[in-house]
């Protein structure tokens, strides 16, 4: 996966990919919507896939008595992958969603609180809401007991100036900006390029799964007892 080239170098290659003159001052009136075509496409395919590469964690200590949290600035709301708690030595998985049920049990809307943390949803002006709201401060540093964690996708650097550079593969990028272009020109291997880059997409693709080895004829071993998740119990704030 060639990550990390310039812009300038995509649109090189895209001019190649069509046909079109090199030299950049024949393409000085096409440059702009070369430019936001080669943006868009590295936009779609960043919002079709997790790119592992791109995976990121961040931390935030919990507040006692806050319910609302505003996210780190490099990870969109809609790019969240879980959440996670700090309790005491270990990190706990913050669940998705708070229903009714959750709110029988520990009721935010009337200041009831309550640790660790187990449950989470989007709110507004793109901040979270934790339940039950935590009844302690976290500890001041990274990882301390109370640190909410964020795995998530990170944003996509500024791509416009021809020193930017591209956070995916710059082939994949390319080739599916040239199908489009040579489509709109009524090409005739406008379908080549595309399946040239639907094949490049599933193969990046296949390459960051992780793939399950298979021993054949191996003995069967013992079951192991299933691990399930700690069992915490809540502690409520006192009446």
């Amino acid at each position: 996966m060639a990550r990390g080239q310039t812009l300038l170098k995509l649109l090189d290659d895209l001019r190649a990919e069509c046909r079109l003159s090199p030299n950049p001052s024949h393409n000085a009136q096409q440059r702009e919507t070369q430019v936001r075509l080669l943006q868009r496409m590295q936009e779609w395919l960043y919002d079709d896939y997790d790119w592992p590469h791109l995976r990121i964690e961040r931390t935030f200590p919990s507040q006692r008595g806050q319910r609302y949290y505003g996210l780190p600035k490099d990870i969109a709301l809609e790019r969240i992958l879980h959440l996670e708690v700090r309790f005491g030595t270990r990190w706990l998985p913050v669940g998705t969603g708070i229903d009714t049920e959750c709110y029988a049990g520990i009721d935010s809307d009337s200041g009831q609180q309550g640790w660790p943390v187990r449950r989470w949803r989007i709110w507004e002006d793109d901040r979270i809401e934790l339940w039950p709201v935590p009844d302690q401060d976290a500890g001041t540093g990274i990882g301390d007991d109370g640190s909410i964690k964020v795995v998530g996708i990170r944003n996509l650097r500024p791509f416009r100036d021809d020193t930017d550079v591209c956070d995916l593969d710059d082939r994949l990028i390319v080739l599916y900006a040239a199908a489009e272009l040579l489509a709109a020109a009524g090409a005739k291997d406008a379908q080549l390029k595309l399946q040239q880059a639907a094949a490049r997409y599933a193969k990046l693709k296949g390459d960051l799964t992780p793939r399950r080895r298979v021993q054949m004829f191996a003995e069967r071993p013992e079951r192991a007892p299933l691990r399930g998740m700690p069992m915490v119990d809540y502690r409520p704030a006192s009446k």
